[in-house]
């Protein structure tokens, strides 16, 4: 595996986070340990970290939606917008063209 000067990486046995730093002309994982800077060995296993999907689950789209069409509605209407309720589909949609953006967009997120 080649390592990337300044790559995140966290060790397989219990996640522990480093970075890939160049010590004495080899690039080797460094990490944090209570305060001081540590050179993980060579036989310690380490793997490049990913960046988190923005993927969101259907249902979190919908309810995404539903929060920013509940907003509007408040505003449209003049009422209080009771954000501690949870939105329900079946109360139904108060502007179907915002909804329906929301969703396309979110969907569109990789």
């Amino acid at each position: 595996m080649t390592l990337v000067l300044g790559a995140k990486m966290y060790r397989l046995d219990d996640g522990k986070r480093g970075t890939v730093a160049m010590i004495e002309g080899e690039r080797r994982v460094v990490y944090d340990d209570r305060g001081d800077q540590v050179v993980a060995p060579k036989k310690e296993t380490w793997a490049a970290e990913t960046e988190p999907s923005q993927q969101l689950r259907a249902t979190e789209i919908i309810e995404v939606a539903l929060y920013a069409d509940r907003a509007l509605k408040a505003i449209d209407l003049h009422t209080p917008l009771k954000f501690w309720e949870k939105p329900m589909l079946s109360d139904g949609v108060h502007d179907q063209g915002l909804f329906d953006l929301i969703v396309a967009h979110l969907q569109k997120r990789v």
